[in-house]
């Protein structure tokens, strides 16, 4: 079986062969921004929205870019090409900038050159049970900081996220959703949350420190044109553990059924709405990726 290849610094090399300076801030500081995307036969879902959010995010940590764009989209389909992932196979692609040599200040001032790799391979999805029977949730102790910079960016700086995962599995739960300092419902480590209630679909407002997912954004827009009434809420717990249903959304997951928050288990799982919305974001991915 031949090596997966990785791009790094304007070249596709070995897997093994991309390698990452000991010095580099990314290591020592966990200074970076990155994003996931999910590819269907070669096709980015959102490619343009994710490299927004990457600039984005490059914009608040005052990293420059060092690509533009566009050379990063030739980059990727490259890159998917090389290692076979064009035609047929769905894809989990990372796209990392990293803040480059350390020497210098320890602020955000950087005295050389960002470095970018990108990695490419297959996606492995959930089983085709978990989305019939739907994942266990936990509420996790472990808080969000609505405060923070990296609140609303994907930050190489993700541990928190980490232990509130662990959390879950001591706890003999498949994952874990985390609240802010103040209490209100934010995100999962890695994805958003949406919550059903009286068959209106409710997710956490811009307030709660969390990063707004692409795939958020496409289930509020699939929402709305399906005429659903959505509403973007600042609230703790007890909005948990009354909603009917829930669901957990991400670029590579798509909509994944929670069956329950805690001990608290859903009236349906994955219920009417859930459902139309799994429906209606798959026919968008088609429809985008196919265009």
């Amino acid at each position: 079986m031949p090596e997966e290849l990785t791009f790094l610094n304007g070249e596709i090399v070995p897997a093994s062969n991309a390698l990452i300076p000991v010095s580099d801030r990314a290591v020592l500081y966990g200074d970076s921004v990155f994003e996931t995307l999910r590819a269907y036969s070669g096709r980015p879902f959102r490619f343009h929205r994710h490299v927004e959010r990457l600039f984005e995010g490059c914009r608040i940590m005052r990293i420059e870019p060092p690509m533009e764009g566009a050379e990063i989209e030739v980059a990727v389909a490259e890159l998917l090409e090389a290692n076979g992932l064009d035609s047929g196979v769905d894809a989990y692609v990372r796209i990392t900038i990293t803040g480059g040599p350390t020497a210098g200040p320890k602020g955000l001032t950087r005295p050389g050159e960002a470095g970018i790799f990108i990695i490419a391979h297959p996606y492995q999805a959930p089983s085709a049970e978990s989305y019939e029977r739907g994942v266990s949730v936990t509420i996790s102790g472990i808080k969000r900081n609505a405060s923070s910079p990296l609140a609303g960016i994907k930050s190489g700086n993700g541990m928190d996220g980490m232990f509130a995962r662990q959390e879950a599995y001591d706890r003999g739960f498949d994952d874990a959703v985390m609240l802010t300092s103040a209490g209100n419902v934010a995100e999962g480590p890695s994805w958003n949350v949406f919550m059903v209630k009286d068959s209106v679909l409710q997710t956490p407002n811009m307030g709660c420190g969390f990063l707004p997912g692409i795939t958020r954004e496409a289930v509020i827009e699939t929402a709305l044109e399906q005429g659903l009434r959505v509403e973007e809420i600042m609230e703790g717990t007890d909005a948990l553990m009354s909603c009917e249903e829930a669901f957990a959304t991400a670029s590579t997951l798509e909509v994944m059924p929670i069956r329950q928050f805690g001990t608290h288990l859903m009236t349906f799982c994955p219920g009417p709405v859930t459902r139309q919305i799994m429906t209606a974001y798959r026919e968008l991915v088609r429809r985008e990726t196919l265009a």
